[in-house]
């Protein structure tokens, strides 16, 4: 880009910002930092037609093209009833402001506790998702939310972030985010399949990380993606701590330094174990461990996406039949312990006259009448 190109994109930047005035500093620099980039990239495409009358058919005049982003940032116009107080609801618009931000905080909540608060995820994911179809509706909502007290006060805390060294700080990872977008993806994707059941999280898992990769670049210049990327990252970041959480505690298990290594692995189990007592009664909520004292855990998953990994036995049993799939408990079957003969101590006595069988009345006569016969028989 010569110098003559270089001036006269530097004119239209400076109109832009110009429109942009009357923005907090904060913002303007976030935009004008995009939107130079995208001016300065529509002015080596045109080469040697670059001017500045074409310049400004691509894109508009100044005023046009930051008035456009300014709508996107959900900024309203200087002139537009939203600024003059018109506009939507402000109950509307706190009703969107706070479903993102409920929105966000399930999503991570849904993640790190593995879908043991479904219910409450599911609702407010309904919330949201209604919250995201207005935004994206409803053309004067987003400079509503803008307007909103709290959303004012965010703003202000970041704009005050800003000026800290805290932003110089994270101003390298700005040029990560690309490499953020496609990692959130891959995270949704996987860790959606891998943490959840199969059957229920692929399809979900990969729709979510999809539409995650295409919010991350539409939210730097159309805040209404906010609606999905700020979610989207939420539970990108709950995954990674349960991933991370799952590698540590395995790192752990492993022997360190001079420590003395047991290479006896803990056994596997099956998916089901029954319990019976001497009499054949069967016992319920028992937990199983090994002779080291470590617990006998395995994995179970019900019919509802629900599952659980300890070493509390029996399981309900699932079953798939023609009806769909049901959780069934009890024991499917019956035992009949085996009966050990009992045996007795013999006695002294019992010893002594076992090898004679007579009955008791020859026995009191053998001392003075078989002895004696005995005795001369064998002479």
């Amino acid at each position: 880009m010569n110098t003559q190109t270089n001036t006269e994109v530097q004119h239209y930047l400076d109109g832009m910002r110009e429109a942009l005035s009357d923005l907090p500093a904060a913002e303007v620099a976030e935009i004008m930092d995009d939107a130079g980039a995208h001016v300065a990239e529509v002015a080596e495409e045109m080469g040697d037609e670059f001017s500045l009358a074409a310049l400004v058919d691509r894109l508009g005049t100044p005023r046009a093209y930051a008035e456009e982003l300014r709508v996107a940032a959900g900024y309203p116009l200087p002139s537009s009833p939203a600024a003059d107080g018109g506009g939507q609801s402000v109950l509307v618009a706190r009703f969107a402001f706070w479903s993102l931000v409920a929105a966000t905080v399930m999503a991570f909540g849904f993640a790190t506790t593995r879908g043991d608060i479904i219910e409450a995820t599911v609702l407010v994911g309904l919330c949201g998702a209604a919250a995201a179809l207005l935004v994206f509706r409803q053309a004067g909502l987003l400079a509503e939310v803008a307007k909103l007290p709290e959303t004012v006060a965010v703003r202000d805390l970041l704009a005050r972030a800003a000026k800290t060294d805290l932003r110089k700080a994270f101003a390298p990872l700005r040029a990560l985010q690309p490499a953020w977008w496609v990692v959130r993806a891959l995270v949704i994707a996987a860790g959606g399949v891998l943490v959840y059941r199969p059957e229920f999280g692929f399809l979900v898992a990969v729709a979510l990380a999809a539409l995650s990769l295409v919010a991350g670049p539409k939210a730097r210049t159309d805040r209404r993606w906010l609606w999905v990327s700020l979610p989207a990252t939420g539970f990108a970041l709950g995954l990674l701590l349960v991933i991370l959480g799952t590698l540590a505690t395995r790192l752990d298990s492993y022997p360190v330094g001079n420590a003395p290594v047991s290479y006896r692995p803990t056994p596997a189990m099956p998916d089901n174990v029954y319990v019976f007592d001497k009499d054949g009664k069967p016992l319920t909520d028992v937990h199983l461990y090994d002779e080291d004292g470590r617990p006998l855990n395995a994995p179970w998953y019900g019919c509802e996406g629900d599952s659980r990994s300890d070493n509390r036995f029996p399981r309900p049993r699932v079953v798939h039949d023609g009806t769909g799939c049901h959780e069934e408990s009890g024991i499917p079957f019956t035992v009949v312990m085996p009966t050990v003969p009992t045996t007795t101590t013999p006695t002294p006595s019992t010893v002594t006259q076992s090898p004679v069988p007579t009955t008791a009345e020859s026995t009191t006569t053998a001392p003075t009448t078989t002895a004696p016969t005995t005795v001369t028989t064998t002479g």
